[in-house]
Parts: structure tokens; C-alpha cells; sequence
């Protein structure tokens, strides 16, 4: 096992926000309105607050645009961005994929939520990234959870 070698690329997050398109926003634009106006008229300070910190949230472009994201798999770990993830933190890993990409699942050992780490074949190859984990995790096949599965069906 070569002690030095390291895996590199970068991506995006997600593609896509998944409920880009105009009949969604104004579906949730007319929610979170009259929410806010029924609380206006109703002198309900809370609902008030809630309903324009959703609407801070779901139109505020800053929290759905992909952020390009810098990967490095190496002996030691996984870096992505400024983030360290030792590999004693995980136990296996396994490949899944939905109509558009596909992802690399890291299982933690600990109670936490998994990492999804995308491939991009343009950037580095599929086969590559996994040959370079089975030498550190074990490899799994349809443990991924199903939560998760479905968060990248949308998320993209």
C-alpha cells in the first residue's frame, strides 16, 4: 500500500436546487404570505417571526446555489473543503448512484449521519476512487439508507 498516494477533485455539492422552477416558488411564496399576513392580522408575534425567517430561507438564493466542493482522499483521511474526517470514523463505504450522479456513502461507526461524497467521472474515475477505499474500508453492498437515497433523488 502506497503510504503517499492521494486522491484529488472538485464538484459541486448538488446540480441543481431541486424546486427551482416558477410554479413551486409561488405555491410557497403564497404559503409563507398568508402565513405571514394571517399573523399580522391575528397579532401573533411568533408566527409572525417563523414566517419571515422561512421566507429569508426558502427564497434567499445564498441556500440553495451549489458550492463548489474540494475532495482529497488520502492515507490519512478524507478532506472535503476545510473538513477533516479520519478514516477510523467510518467503517465501510458503498457506491450508489441516481439518474445523474453517482455518490461514494461513507458509514460512520458512531451514531451520526453518513458523508456523501460525489464522483464526477470527468474529473476522476469511478473505479479509482473505489479501489483507493477498499484498501482502507470494507465495502458494502445496499446498506445505504434509505433516507439517504432519497435526499440525493431530490438533492442532487
Amino acid at each position: 500500500m502506497n503510504e503517499t498516494k492521494e486522491l484529488r477533485w472538485q464538484t459541486f455539492d448538488h446540480i441543481h436546487h431541486p424546486y427551482g422552477d416558477l410554479i413551486w416558488h409561488l405555491l410557497w411564496g403564497a404559503i409563507f404570505g398568508a402565513t405571514l399576513i394571517l399573523s399580522i392580522i391575528n397579532t401573533d408575534f411568533w408566527l409572525m417571526v417563523i414566517s419571515l425567517i422561512s421566507i429569508i430561507f426558502f427564497f434567499h438564493p445564498h441556500f440553495y446555489e451549489p458550492k463548489l466542493m474540494d475532495i482529497k482522499l488520502s492515507r490519512r483521511g478524507l478532506h472535503i473543503n476545510d473538513k477533516f474526517y479520519d478514516w477510523n470514523q467510518f467503517y465501510a463505504f458503498e457506491k450508489f448512484s441516481n439518474d445523474y450522479r453517482t455518490f461514494i456513502f461513507l458509514f460512520p461507526k458512531k451514531l451520526s449521519l453518513g458523508v456523501h461524497i460525489p464522483i464526477e467521472p470527468f474529473f476522476i474515475g469511478e473505479d479509482e476512487v473505489i479501489e483507493f477505499l477498499k484498501e482502507i474500508l470494507e465495502e458494502e453492498k445496499d446498506k445505504v439508507p434509505f433516507i439517504d437515497i432519497i435526499y440525493r433523488q431530490f438533492y442532487l
